[in-house]
């Protein structure tokens, strides 16, 4: 099974990550992944740093916006209490996916400086965010990615259970299951049946992965009324949304996230592989609820198979 990452496209391509996490300010997280990747840290506004690195481009570091206007009226104590359930952002330009490891290392010194995650506490939803580069804006493969991940989501959840936090708040929803089921028996040939597909299922910027981006590229009004007047930047870039940023464990590595949206990506090209998901999913369907298997465990027989095992 060829990964995207091996293929001759896929070196072109880039990645931008987006990192939510407290327990350092913006200013004192700006200055330590300065320290730590030979960078230059400067303020830009507020309650918002830059720090220019030769390997991730300009990366931001600000308090979410939803709650700047708060903060800025309520200050001293209360500005303290706040901070410690409001995440600071970590922003970076589009990189080459090779630096990844690097930015795992960058990453170690704000763990090192304080930086916790979103298992610290009950109400910390924080998320880590992958826009990777789209290698084509067909149709055709669009769809096949977004079938990809529809099948294998709830194999990923399982191999890692997300956060309770994440479970609490209002982030990260699961694709539905008439999505899901729609994805593995459609063949999508056009644009404008995968944006009315995709409209009719899964409107939000709130699931695992969002194409709103690349489809307002296309059809940019159609997108908006869908989402009732919610900003979609248009961009050609898969927004791939892991449901938890766990940087204050050693173990945890972005390079995980990576190997994910990878696999996401192999499956999508292996025309076999995913024709079997396919038909695994659309047997399973047609089960009665109450004789079903896990939908993940299925996922986990048809990728266990000794003839893909040994072709992997």
């Amino acid at each position: 099974m060829q990964t995207a990452a091996s293929s001759s496209d896929a070196r072109k391509r880039k990645i931008g990550l987006e990192l939510e996490f407290t327990g350092l300010s913006e200013s004192d997280a700006a200055q330590v992944f300065a320290s730590a990747t030979a960078g230059r840290a400067e303020r830009t506004e507020e309650r918002s740093w830059t720090c220019e690195t030769d390997d991730f481009g300009t990366c931001r570091f600000f308090l979410d916006t939803a709650f700047d206007n708060e903060i800025s009226e309520i200050g001293g104590m209360a500005e303290r209490l706040m901070r410690q359930v409001i995440p600071v952002e970590l922003t970076t330009e589009p990189f080459d996916p090779t630096n990844l490891p690097r930015f795992d290392q960058a990453i170690a010194e704000l763990r090192h400086a304080g930086a916790t995650g979103s298992r610290h506490g009950l109400l910390l939803g924080f998320g880590l965010h992958l826009n990777v580069d789209a290698a084509s804006e067909d149709a055709e493969y669009l769809s096949r990615i977004l079938t990809s991940y529809a099948l294998l989501e709830a194999w990923f959840r399982q191999a890692a259970p997300i956060d309770i936090s994440r479970r609490v708040l209002p982030f990260v929803t699961p694709c539905p299951d008439h999505f899901v089921d729609t994805m593995a028996m459609l063949d999508i040939a056009s644009m404008d049946d995968l944006i009315s597909i995709y409209l009719n299922h899964v409107p939000s910027r709130n699931f695992g992965l969002d194409l709103l981006p690349i489809l307002a590229g296309h059809e940019p009004h159609r997108i908006e009324d869908a989402v009732h007047g919610e900003k979609v930047k248009p961009r050609p870039a898969f927004h791939f949304r892991l449901p938890d940023c766990r940087i204050d464990e050693p173990d945890w590595s972005v390079m995980e996230a990576y190997d994910q949206w990878s696999m996401v990506e192999a499956v999508a090209a292996d025309a076999s592989l995913l024709g079997q998901l396919r038909t695994a999913r659309t047997n399973w369907a047609q089960r009665p609820p109450l004789s079903r298997p896990p939908w993940f465990s299925v996922v986990e027989e048809v990728l266990s198979q000794p003839d893909r095992q040994a072709n992997a």
